[in-house]
Formats: structure tokens, sequence, C-alpha cells
């Protein structure tokens, strides 16, 4: 997994001041890079995204919040990572790790209303996700609108980061 110098060293800076240890990558998007990362104060491993751009980087951040005020653990049966905590200064989102069924990764996620997609876009998305998802997409359907209903608007979505118990 190849990960900038620039989140390398805010991923040094956050294990230092932390005492804690990388445990592994789990995963880069194109918002930043996700670590499971073991703090000898927190009981389990957890999950800390590192952003490449504030802008991602506040946005993901209010959707966690929102999540958190709404007390959201799961959507439809599929688990939803909870908000730990946050670093701004290193761009940095802390929250659990989850296994499948999962929902996750609301780096691409706009608060309250849709991304402004002309309806060409629109289409061509559906069709691009119904052939990602296959037999699956009715039901990612009914989980993206259940996020709706909490005013959040997921445009990233793919088969990494809806997962179904059967394709782990």
């Amino acid at each position: 997994m190849s990960v900038p110098d620039d989140v390398e060293k805010r991923l040094a800076h956050y294990v230092e001041t932390r005492n804690g240890d990388v445990v592994s990558p789990l995963g880069v998007g194109t918002q930043g890079t996700v670590f499971a990362i073991r703090i000898l104060s927190h009981p389990t491993e957890i999950a800390v995204k590192f952003h490449r751009r504030e802008a991602g980087y506040n946005r993901e951040l209010a959707v966690f919040h929102r999540i958190q005020d709404l007390e959201v653990t799961e959507v439809l049966g599929h688990e939803v990572p909870q908000l730990l905590g946050f670093d701004d200064e290193l761009l940095a989102i802390e929250m659990t790790i989850v296994s499948p069924p999962f929902c996750l990764d609301f780096g691409g996620a706009y608060l309250d209303r849709p991304p402004d997609y002309t309806p060409e876009v629109w289409r061509d998305w559906r069709e691009q996700k119904s052939e990602d998802f296959e037999e699956n997409w009715p039901v990612v359907q009914e989980i993206l609108a259940e996020f709706e209903s909490f005013g959040i608007y997921i445009a990233d979505v793919n088969p990494g980061n809806i997962r179904f118990r059967n394709n782990t």
C-alpha cells in the first residue's frame, strides 16, 4: 500500500503523541488513508483515517457527528463505525473497527443535500452501481435511502464500503 509522505509524517506524530502502535493499514482511498492502531489507553484496536484535504475531513467529520447525534450504530443490519475522536491539526478521525456486514467511508458523503450532479451523471452513476453490486443493489438502495432519512447522502458507494456478509 502506497502512503503519501505527508500521511506518513502525521501517522508517526499521531502514534508517538498517543503512545500507540500501527497494527496494519486498512485502506487507501481518494479522501485519505486508514490504519488500525493500538493505543495503550484504549481497550481495543481503533481505525484512524488521515485525510488528504481539509474540506474532505470537515465533511466526513460532520457526517460522523450526525451519526453520533442520531445514535446510529447500524443501518439495515449493516454496522456503522462509531466516532471515537478526531484531531483537526492532523486531519485524523478515530473510529471503531467494524466487520461485515458494514457501511463505512463517509468521505464522499454530503449533509442535508445530495451532490449537484446532472440527471445524466445520476443515470450513469445508478447504472454503474447496479453493475458493481449486482444482486445486492436493491438492498444498497434501501441502505442509501435510510442514510438519506438522516440527511446523509452517500455518493462514494462501492462494494468495499457497503459490504455484505457474503462478499468479505
